[in-house]
């Protein structure tokens, strides 16, 4: 069998975070790696609301749509990225059935190139998309998917008794057999 990527055996989502801003460049470049994904038609439905901890009060405003139990340990993250797509096609003008794909494809090259830059993550979807569609003022054009927190890891010690079983449980992942048959 081949050998799977190092980011990819690497890769977790994880809760204790280090309460630092991330660098604008870092930023950039993991925003500019999930935009280099496929898409069907080549419409890149995707767009992403980047909030660094460095704007405190945008961060507070994203941080309080989230569900509780993810803002109890998102608090530290070093930034929260909402994942939105774009609902209809901008060469037809109709309903683009592939985009929340498209945005899945374009947010795991976002978390494997956050992982390459030394990060760690973790992609939710626990939140009130409505507050957060208030918070961003989504147009009716965008659809919210997810949110991700990125930031450097931190000290799991810091996370409540639940989170931080959590986060020192082991990777589990369905057997072969229940995710794939080879024709």
């Amino acid at each position: 069998m081949s050998t799977i990527l190092q980011q990819i055996l690497d890769r977790r989502s994880v809760m204790a975070f280090l309460p630092e801003a991330i660098n604008d460049n870092d930023i950039k470049t993991i925003i500019n790696a999930a935009m280099l994904a496929p898409s069907a038609y080549n419409e890149q439905p995707w767009f992403f609301f980047v909030v660094n901890r460095k704007n405190e009060s945008q961060f507070a405003r994203v941080l309080g749509a989230l569900a509780p139990a993810n803002q109890e340990w998102a608090k530290n993250a070093g930034a929260l990225i909402v994942c939105a797509y774009r609902k209809y096609s901008s060469k037809t003008g109709k309903e683009n059935p592939y985009a929340m794909h498209d945005l899945g494809l374009a947010t795991s090259f976002l978390l494997l190139q956050a992982q390459a830059l030394g990060y760690v993550s973790h992609a939710m979807a626990g939140f009130d998309a409505v507050a957060m569609g208030e918070v961003l003022d989504i147009d009716y054009n965008l659809g919210l998917a997810s949110v991700v927190a990125i930031g450097r890891h931190g000290d799991i010690e810091k996370l409540s008794e639940q989170n931080r079983q959590r986060e020192l449980s082991m990777r589990s992942r369905k057997d072969f057999a229940e995710v794939a048959k080879i024709l």
